[in-house]
Parts: C-alpha cells; structure tokens; sequence
C-alpha cells in the first residue's frame, strides 16, 4: 500500500556492527504488514541475538505532531503503542508483542493490552506504555519514524531492508525478492549477512 511518508535519523545509531540491521516499513493495520510479520517474526525472534530489529512507519505529517494515516485514527494509534513498546522494552518482548498484536490487526489498538499481558509475562507495564502513547514522545517517536521512512525512500507497506537495503516487498503480492521470501530465504539473507561470532544454531545450515 502506498502512502505519504517523511526524513533521517538513523535509528541504528550505537548499534554493533557485527548486528545485521532489520528494518521493516509497515502500516500497523495493514494486511500487506500482517504479512511480513506473521511470516518473519518467528525468524527474527530465533536470531534475536544477531540482529538489530527496527520497526518504521509510513503515514502523513500534516503539520508538526499531528498525523494521517491510511487506516485511520486507531492505525495511528497502534502504530504509536507499538513504537512505545520498542523505545520502551527488549527488542525480544518488542517481537513477541508485534508477533500478537499483527495476527489480528482489524482489533489494533484495542488488543495492545490484552497482547501486552500475554507475551511479556507482564514484564510490560499497560499503564506506562499508555502514559508514553498519551505524551508527546510518542509524537518524537512517531516523527522520527516517519523521518526514517523518507530517508530510505519507502512508500509501500511492507517494505523489507537488510543492512540498510532493500531486501523484499509485499504490496498485495511479493515482489522484487532477489532472495527468496520464504521463511528459510529469510534466515539465509541474515546469517549470510552476520559476521560476527557465535552464529544460533539456525545458520548452521548455511556455514
């Protein structure tokens, strides 16, 4: 899905370089976004130790802190619970969050909770991810995200970056996958892109 989108700052700042950075461009209430991420999270879960995962939106900016999105209020309110919960928490907790949260995306916002409580062995506080959503770091969070988004010059949703290039996408069918895109493909693209020590058990297969 295509959609307005906005400017840099870098959101692997401080990150190792031996991390292979991920980074997908969503739209919270997305089909194309439940896609990706039902498919992939499980793998990024598996080489959360190898990885720097980044979600980033696309979405308008009509003026300073205040946003449009293409599905509405409560996309861009599921997509502020969600950029909370990963300046908030674990890149590990942010993942089994997102995992919960996108295979039901027609109840995003109102399943953030509910996902909350039953993914994170209530190590998520509701109560403060909702004090971040309500301020107005989630409006930073928000802009920074978007700014991400122009930088890399993503307008669909899901768009996949590796390494800060594009790696695959899904925009009601998948296309331009040089790798593959399948769950297997994916694991490859990653472990062939690490070059640090102690690789997981699931490159094993492709040493």
């Amino acid at each position: 899905m295509i959609y307005q989108s906005f400017q840099f700052i870098n959101p692997m700042s401080g990150v190792s370089n031996n991390r292979v950075r991920v980074e997908f461009f969503v739209m919270s209430k997305c089909p194309d976004a439940m896609k990706c991420e039902t498919l992939f999270l499980p793998s990024l879960l598996k080489l959360s130790s190898i990885v720097n995962f980044t979600l980033s939106f696309i979405a308008g900016e009509t003026k300073l802190n205040e946003f449009s999105c293409m599905h509405g209020t409560d996309e861009c309110l599921g997509n502020k619970q969600q950029l909370c919960i990963q300046d908030m928490y674990s890149q590990a907790i942010f993942i089994k969050y997102l995992q919960c949260q996108s295979k039901h995306i027609m109840t995003i916002p109102n399943n953030g909770e509910q996902c909350a409580k039953t993914t994170s062995e209530n190590i998520i506080r509701w109560p403060d991810v909702q004090s971040c959503v309500n301020s107005n770091r989630a409006n930073q969070l928000f802009h920074k995200s978007l700014e991400r988004t122009r930088s890399a010059s993503v307008r669909k949703s899901c768009t996949i970056y590796l390494n800060e290039q594009f790696w695959c996408m899904h925009d009601g069918f998948w296309s331009s996958c040089s790798e593959g895109r399948d769950e297997m493909s994916f694991i490859r693209a990653i472990c062939s892109r690490y070059n640090g020590k102690n690789k997981p058990i699931e490159c094993a297969n492709f040493i």
